[in-house]
């Protein structure tokens, strides 16, 4: 789990493609899936071992009360599957709760980076300049980050890496990745959505469709001239678009 979350911190590209291509995004990826699956398949193994157990009990009684000359191969071989399968149900067992440690420990290391004095600065910075620009914000953003640019290229080398913390820019690179972090734990099942939901509501994810989306949109169309969305931004809707209202 942990290496999934490093790769996905660092896996998205810095800007994203056009929204209106994000639309038909599917509901669900295959990965997650796949998870939803294993774990179908876990509790129908349960039930199977449980039901091995119980059958080699009534066959053991039947065994023992019945035959007049017990078979004691058979009764040997009964013994093993319900040991067999005692041991195989508390096997899955451990694996659930191995897994739910993992969901913790992330959970905790998520959390963490979501409440640092950064992020808070960073989220209102976002909405601070949304609100002050209301529907031309995305342009006002654009002009922004190339004065910023072009202010912080003239700087000293030594300068250039304080200057670029306090960009506007930079604090929304911040709060995406994250949010890119987020949908992708979320996305591959790590996080269910019992978890993630009730951490994260429809007002803390808002920025993801009113602030997040539109910049990256138009950051690659106007800035990088790319056409085709990456999976990484239609994540980021599907976080967004799955939340119970």
């Amino acid at each position: 789990v942990r290496n999934e979350c490093f790769r996905m911190r660092s896996g998205a590209p810095d800007e994203g493609p056009n929204v209106s291509a994000i639309e038909g995004a599917p509901p669900a990826s295959k990965a997650r899936k796949s998870l939803i699956s294993s774990l179908t398949k876990s509790s129908l193994l349960v039930v199977f071992l449980g039901g091995a157990f119980l059958l080699s009990c009534v066959f053991l009684v039947v065994q023992l009360r019945s035959a007049e000359k017990p078979d004691y191969t058979v009764i040997a071989e009964l013994l093993l599957v319900a040991v067999l399968s005692l041991e195989g149900i508390v096997a899955v067992r451990h694996l659930r709760q191995s897994r739910l440690e993992s969901v913790h420990t992330v959970l905790v290391d998520v959390l963490h980076d979501y409440r640092t004095p950064e992020m808070f600065v960073a989220l209102n910075a976002l909405w601070s300049f949304h609100r002050e620009h209301g529907d031309q914000f995305v342009q006002q953003y654009l002009q922004r980050w190339q004065q910023d640019d072009a202010r912080i290229r003239a700087l000293p080398s030594e300068e250039q890496l304080e200057a670029t913390k306090a960009t506007l820019h930079y604090r929304r690179r911040l709060v995406k990745e994250f949010y890119n972090l987020l949908a992708g734990l979320y996305d591959i099942g790590v996080f269910p959505s019992e978890v993630l939901y009730t951490y994260w509501n429809e007002t803390e994810l808002r920025i993801i469709t009113k602030i997040l989306i539109p910049i990256e949109a138009a950051v690659a169309t106007e800035l990088r001239k790319e056409r085709a969305p990456g999976e990484w931004l239609q994540r980021l809707k599907r976080l967004h678009d799955d939340c119970p209202r």
